[in-house]
This record gives structure tokens, C-alpha cells and sequence, in this order.
């Protein structure tokens, strides 16, 4: 029988190198092989057997996360994608925001030649009556000289407001 010292050495060698030898079939028992050690007790049994399971723990943690680690990958890759076309759909908005607004100034140009065409009374009525930012609009892009003559034949307040938001739209 070897000494207690002896056991105690036998079994700190056997759990260093369990721990270092690469997980495999027969590494406890290619260990057992390397220190012949003779019965290294109950205690040393005990304590391999909860480095074991220890062992079995880390290792089922460690695919756990391992599969989590590639859900999050493919999450951030559909992320990604979405992103992508999230941001291609935006650009693709602008573009369309922006045809829009020149489909728009288009038509509001249109309209300020054909009330420039127009006696000032009649396009004072007309304009007096229509949406202030439209008729604004449409006062700004003609002439001053005729702009003018048809404010001269709007209402006084309405002629005030016309006049105070064409101040503010050349600032």
C-alpha cells in the first residue's frame, strides 16, 4: 500500500492531467495507466466524478452558447437585410418626395401664367378665395407689377396676409 502522501499526489497528478488531457474515449483511463496508481480512494473518486460533471456542465454550456452565438448571427444577418432594404425604401421615398415637389412646382407655375393672363380683379377674387399657401405661391412666381395690381384688388386683410407671408418667403 502505497502512503497517504503518496494517494494524495497521485490523485492532485491524476486531476492536473485530467484536466489538461483533451476530452476523448478512455482519457481517465489512459491517466490511470500513466501514474499506476494503485486505489486512490473513495474521496479521489468522488472528487474526479464532480470535475466530471463539471466537465459535462462547461461543455453543455459552452454548445448552449455556441448555438445561441449562431442565432444571433443569423438574427443580425436578417437585421442586416432588413436594414438594407429599409434604407433602399427610404432613398426610394425621397425620390419620389422629390418628383413629387417638382410635379407640384411645375403646376403651380402653370397656374401662376394663367392667373397672370388674367384681368387683376377677377385673379384677386380667385386667388382671395383658393388656399393661402397656393395663391402665396402663385403670387410669388409672377411679375411684381402684376402681383401687385392683384393684391390691389383683394380685401385689405386679405391682401396684408398675402403680402406678409411673400416678405417671408424671399427671406
Amino acid at each position: 500500500m502505497k502512503s497517504r502522501k503518496t494517494r494524495y499526489a497521485c490523485l492532485l497528478l491524476f486531476v492536473f492531467f485530467s484536466l489538461l488531457l483533451p476530452q476523448g474515449k478512455g482519457t481517465a483511463q489512459n491517466a490511470t495507466v500513466i501514474f499506476e496508481c494503485e486505489d486512490i480512494g473513495v474521496e479521489a473518486r468522488r472528487v474526479l466524478s464532480n470535475l466530471k460533471e463539471e466537465r459535462r456542465r462547461f461543455e453543455k454550456q459552452k454548445q448552449f452558447l455556441d448555438r445561441r452565438e449562431n442565432e444571433l448571427k443569423i438574427l443580425q444577418q436578417e437585421v442586416d437585410k432588413k436594414l438594407k432594404r429599409l434604407t433602399g425604401l427610404q432613398e426610394e421615398l425621397k425620390e419620389l418626395l422629390a418628383e413629387k415637389k417638382e410635379r407640384e412646382s411645375a403646376k403651380v407655375k402653370k397656374l401662376s401664367k394663367i392667373y397672370q393672363k388674367r384681368d387683376p380683379a377677377g385673379a384677386a377674387a380667385t386667388l382671395a378665395s383658393m388656399e393661402k399657401k397656393l395663391a402665396v405661391s402663385i403670387l410669388s412666381l409672377m411679375r411684381d407689377k402684376y402681383a401687385g395690381e392683384i393684391l390691389d384688388n383683394m380685401d385689405r386683410e386679405k391682401a396684408v396676409e398675402y403680402s406678409t407671408s411673400l416678405g417671408r418667403l424671399q427671406n
